[in-house]
């Protein structure tokens, strides 16, 4: 009987996500917020339901108490992080809210399934960023003045990144600082830290000679990180450069140019560090290298090829046989227990948050919110990007995690902040609506008497 019930879930757990992602995606395109009430019903449910059998699996293949145990403590913390949200920020993106808590739970299931005391450590560091998130939205709207921090946020950024050199080696990149019992990722923060920068400067001015300016002190952020070696976060500043550049000066010419750099440098790159050449020569044929450098990825595709459409099973397959799964190769941890359907549908969530993370964007009547937003969006879809594209041998693997899905402190703080930064210019925005309508309402009744008066 139990065999029967954890080989239902497959299915089960395919069609909840496939629905989640049509409420999200039906939830982007309607305007009225009124409407979505019904939505946000549905997917309070989904995220409770996939939350609930998956840890039920869990306990019934691991058969430990603990897993019980710390579902109900994780089902504490989403339904007080989702009232708390709306309670605090009631006119924030619940669209954007709900869809960090699903992709939340979904790493919670699968880190727990890799490694539990992992995922105990994941849980605490996402309780402590919540706080921290429940306070950026408050502060975005009460201090005005961070438009004017461009070179603080540059020198604490390169001051960071020029003590990662100094850092641990992590598989051939100076990644961590360890502080002691504790270790950091500080380019997860300094990529916010990188966008605030370069939207602070361009906010004062897109002259040829500040464009210059941002340039060579955006090119040392990515020139460091290339000498520390972690490529994966040098190509996700580098890509949010140029998306940011474009929207501040609007000429092409310029993000051209930058492409052009771009490409150079990584032809010099791949002359100049045998990591970058070792990745790019696995990515072309890992079957050579496949009981060398190349184990890793070819894992990688046997565990996507092997889940097929609907999984294994929570539990039934060996995602722990991929090296470093619960942080570079979740989306082939999911794909084999959980069927592609489910983890093309993941991946669709995270589409869902870029989009609506570029709404907003849209909307923003400060440019220096509007570069923000973007920052943090093509921060965001790049990242997600490239974590999936190098699990599936789309391009060459590079090292970064799924945000809210993957193991990684540095990263689901970091991630947390930047979906608090984008709630508050959402909150700005709303606010800016509501005071518009409130001047037309008063407009109108002014009217009115006038008319009334004569």
């Amino acid at each position: 009987m139990q065999s029967v019930f954890i080989e239902l879930t497959k299915y089960i757990f395919a069609f909840l996500m496939a629905f989640y992602v049509l409420s999200a995606y039906r939830g982007a395109i309607i305007h009225k917020e009124e409407k979505r009430k019904g939505i946000y019903i549905q997917q309070y449910i989904i995220i409770f339901a996939i939350h609930f059998l998956g840890y039920y699996v869990l306990y019934l293949m691991k058969g430990e108490t603990r897993y019980i145990g710390f579902y109900f403590v994780q089902l504490i913390y989403l339904i007080v992080f989702i009232a708390f949200y709306y309670i605090l920020y009631p006119k924030a993106s619940r669209l954007l809210v709900n869809n960090m808590c699903m992709l939340m739970s979904v790493g919670f299931i699968m880190i727990a399934r890799l490694n539990f005391d992992k995922c105990v450590k994941q849980f605490v560091i996402a309780v402590l960023g919540t706080v921290i998130m429940f306070l950026v939205p408050w502060l975005i709207k009460s201090v005005k003045s961070f438009r004017n921090f461009g070179w603080i946020y540059c020198i604490s950024g390169l001051v960071l990144l020029c003590a990662v050199l100094l850092g641990n080696k992590v598989y051939g990149a100076n990644l961590t600082l360890s502080i002691g019992a504790f270790s950091v990722q500080p380019a997860e923060f300094v990529k916010i830290l990188y966008v605030m920068f370069v939207a602070s400067m361009f906010n004062k001015s897109t002259t040829f000679k500040q464009t210059c300016i941002v340039t060579v002190f955006a090119a040392l952020h990515v020139i460091i990180l290339v000498l520390s070696t972690d490529l994966g976060a040098a190509l996700i500043f580098f890509v949010v450069y140029i998306a940011m550049l474009y929207i501040a000066t609007r000429k092409l010419s310029y993000a051209g140019a930058g492409l052009l750099a771009g490409a150079g440098a990584s032809v010099i790159a791949y002359k100049l560090f045998a990591h970058v050449r070792a990745r790019v020569i696995v990515w072309r044929n890992p079957w050579e290298y496949i009981d060398t450098s190349g184990y890793q990825i070819c894992q990688s595709l046997f565990a996507i090829g092997m889940g097929s459409w609907f999984g294994y099973g929570l539990c039934q397959g060996m995602p722990d046989k991929i090296p470093v799964a619960e942080k570079d190769f979740m989306f082939s941890a999911i794909s084999e227990e959980f069927g592609l359907i489910f983890s093309i549908a993941l991946f669709l969530v995270c589409l869902n948050n870029l989009i609506l993370m570029m709404n907003i964007a849209s909307r923003c009547k400060t440019l220096f919110y509007r570069l923000v937003a973007v920052g943090l969006g093509v921060t965001y879809g790049v990242q997600v990007f490239l974590t999936v594209g190098g699990a599936i041998k789309f391009i060459p693997m590079t090292g970064v995690t799924l945000p809210f899905v993957s193991y990684g402190g540095s990263s689901i703080l970091s991630s947390l902040i930047m979906f608090a930064l984008i709630n508050g210019m959402y909150n700005m925005r709303q606010d800016e609506g509501d005071r518009k309508d409130g001047r037309k309402q008063k407009t109108g009744q002014t009217k009115k008497k006038t008319k009334h008066t004569k």
